[in-house]
């Protein structure tokens, strides 16, 4: 369980596998845990390095000023790269790790060989979309923190893998829960043209339960990003690394070694012209 002290703050983190260095970036709320799903398939090839971002497993619960600024997790995973000597990485994040990885892609983009991005937003969808954030930041701070859980679970009724994989890899309280939902979207649309490493783009087709059209906001990063290939699931939504875990991890290991994205009945790919 190493940790190392990066950015005033100290960074747990997993490793797997052997050969060029892949950082996993989790969803929110989450853990390295919930990179379970992957571990036979790119530990065979690749050396997987998971994080606990700050807030989240067993790093650093702080925050500069008690404020949650997806910011300043950017500098600690910055920091986190130069203390390991990787100068050079593939990125995967999935959710709030997806903001987070391109976020580090628009600030740091020599650091980025090739990247993933599933089940992200670069803003906030629609207006709708913010009224639902508040009204269920408002609910579940009325609520003990296992309810909101369970509610959460909800989403996953019919998938029991997700819902075993999302429960083992909880690792917050509601404290941190509430100070995530309620801190600034970071919003960065008018960024993503500072991305220079090829990028796929993975996302839920058209919208989830909470009305929220996942596609929507897989396809504006998309169409803002040069060097971009999108992969819409059908039927599917966040995480994606669960919910399709196979060809999630199928299509990512073809992109970063350069082979073509193979068909797929329930996915639309799209690819921009070079």
């Amino acid at each position: 369980m190493p940790k190392v002290a990066v950015n005033g703050m100290l960074m747990h983190y997993e490793s797997k596998g052997k050969g060029s260095p892949v950082l996993f970036l989790h969803g929110s709320g989450s853990s390295w845990r919930m990179w379970e799903p992957q571990f036979e398939a790119f530990s065979e090839r690749y050396s997987m390095i998971m994080p606990d971002y700050r807030g989240h497993g067993d790093s650093t619960k702080e925050f500069p000023e008690g404020k949650y600024d997806h910011y300043v997790i950017v500098e600690d995973l910055k920091c986190f790269l130069d203390e390991l000597g990787l100068n050079k990485v593939h990125v995967i994040g999935v959710s709030q790790g997806g903001q987070l990885a391109t976020l580090l892609a628009i600030r740091y983009p020599q650091y980025i060989d090739k990247l993933v991005i599933s089940n992200s937003y670069s803003e906030m969808p629609t207006v709708a979309a913010g009224w639902v954030l508040s009204i269920s930041n408002f609910i579940f701070s009325l609520l003990p923190y296992r309810t909101i859980v369970n509610l959460m679970m909800k989403f996953y009724k019919d998938d029991p893998y997700t819902q075993r994989i999302l429960r083992n890899s909880f690792s917050i309280d509601k404290k941190m829960l509430l100070a995530m939902k309620t801190a600034p979207f970071p919003a960065h649309t008018n960024e993503l043209y500072r991305i220079q490493s090829p990028v796929l783009v993975m996302g839920g087709e058209g919208k989830i339960m909470t009305g929220i059209d996942e596609g929507k906001g897989s396809r504006t990063i998309y169409n803002h990003i040069n060097h971009a290939t999108l992969a819409l699931f059908r039927d599917a939504y966040d995480p994606l690394s669960t919910m399709r875990r196979d060809i999630f991890n199928e299509m990512i290991i073809d992109f970063f070694e350069d082979r073509p994205l193979r068909a797929h009945n329930d996915v639309v790919i799209e690819r921009k012209q070079s």
